[in-house]
């Protein structure tokens, strides 16, 4: 049996640096991701920048995907970055981050379970205005994706960016994967970062591959934390099952619970990451040790 691919093993929540190099794997790849979504009453947008959405449409009904009725309801949308991103000549992040908020909206207002969407990023390295605020968005979109609703695939064809650009793009990301990623080996992001009404929940690995998505959520859980009123319960970041952590996020962790003392706190760390801790900040390593309560 075929191990699962990248976009087998997405979940809502899941938001994934996914680099490719060869159009055919990326075709093969994004009519996965397609299926998939369809098959579980999933919205499913495609901004695509590398095939003109007709085109792509009609090899998606070539591989076996019927995408007429979907696209006729509504459930598939297939648009292209001029239409999206780009929309007035230039790139606005805060635009395009109101735009999923609105798109996550309207989709559970329709009733879908789940918004999945795969996203063509080589109009980048166009001379578009904005643009050189890409990592910064790319950060930011953790804190609507964190919800857990949305996932998304953001497609870099590596062939366009340098190793360092790459690098960069690829801390903004939760989990990071190449083109052809589950074909010998199961694969699954390195990190899950998720909300939930008591804080935030991680799941996997940190390190500076990531550490830049880990941090725009924790700022914004530190931000709600400040508004929290006198007696109420804290916001927990639960790392029970973080099961890895360099001495950077360790930092980030102590200093975004020191950033909002009594209103934010550290739950069931591993042995390896309290040691980390408690090098940083002894108190909070004895209180991030406690396992959280049970739901």
């Amino acid at each position: 049996m075929a191990h699962p691919t990248t976009v087998d093993s997405l979940l809502p929540g899941d938001h994934v640096c996914w680099t490719f190099d060869d159009h055919e794997r990326h075709l093969s790849a994004l009519v996965r991701f397609l299926r998939g979504g369809l098959a579980r009453g999933e919205q499913v947008l495609y901004l695509t920048d590398t095939f003109l959405p007709d085109a792509f449409l009609a090899a998606a009904q070539a591989y076996g995907v019927e995408v007429r009725e979907p696209e006729r309801t509504g459930q598939l949308q297939v648009t292209t970055a001029e239409r999206s991103y780009l929309a007035g000549g230039a790139f606005q992040a805060e635009r395009a981050l109101d735009g999923w908020r609105a798109a996550i909206a309207r989709a559970r207002g329709q009733g879908y379970s789940a918004l999945r969407v795969a996203a063509d990023m080589g109009w980048t390295v166009r001379a578009a205005p904005g643009v050189e605020r890409l990592a910064w968005y790319e950060a930011q979109a953790n804190r609507i994706f964190a919800d857990g609703y949305v996932m998304a695939l953001c497609c870099y064809d590596r062939r366009l960016f340098t190793s360092a650009e790459l690098d960069r793009i690829s801390a903004a990301h939760p989990a990071t994967a190449r083109a052809g990623a589950g074909a010998h080996e199961e694969w699954a992001p390195m990190l899950r970062v998720r909300r939930d009404p008591e804080g935030l929940r991680l799941a996997g690995a940190a390190d500076r591959s990531n550490s830049e998505a880990l941090a725009s959520v924790l700022q914004a859980l530190v931000s709600d934390a400040g508004f929290l009123p006198d007696g109420a319960a804290p916001l927990v970041v639960d790392l029970a099952e973080l099961t890895f952590a360099d001495i950077a996020v360790a930092r980030l962790l102590a200093g975004s619970a020191a950033a909002a003392p009594g209103r934010l706190v550290l739950r069931g760390a591993r042995p390896a990451l309290a040691e980390l801790l408690a090098m940083i900040d002894p108190a909070r390593a004895r209180a991030a040790c406690v396992t959280r309560s049970p739901a």
